[in-house]
């Protein structure tokens, strides 16, 4: 018995465990770049009890927040792709990785400015 539990723990430090790290790091960095880009949304879409300046635009400085956003958001999406070319796995599961990280990914930011409309 505890011969198993030894092949468990190598097992698990050694495949499941890295893998776990790197898919809560790329829907962390997914979650801080959809909440940047909701913010600059409503920062754009209507007046804010804050003043930024006095003399800046809220359009464009939400539209400027936004497109930082969507920045990080392109910066995590190709580092996903540049990992996963990096392994040695055939083309064709890695496509089928790649649809569906698109796939999730986009389906995490409407979550995310769903949410965010119910205010």
């Amino acid at each position: 018995m505890p011969q198993v539990r030894t092949r468990w723990l190598s097992f698990y430090s050694e495949h499941v465990e890295p893998v776990s790290k790197e898919i809560f790091s790329y829907v962390e960095k997914m979650i801080i770049g959809t909440l940047i880009v909701s913010a600059g949304a409503h920062v754009s879409s209507s007046e804010p009890a804050i003043v930024l300046f006095g003399y800046l635009r809220h359009g464009l400085i939400g539209r400027g927040v936004m497109l930082f956003g969507v920045i990080l958001l392109l910066l995590n999406f190709l580092d996903g792709l540049y990992k996963l070319a990096r392994l040695n796995w055939h083309i064709a599961y890695q496509i089928a990785m790649t649809i569906l990280y698109v796939a999730l990914s986009v389906r995490l930011v409407q979550l995310i400015l769903a949410f965010r409309g119910g205010e």
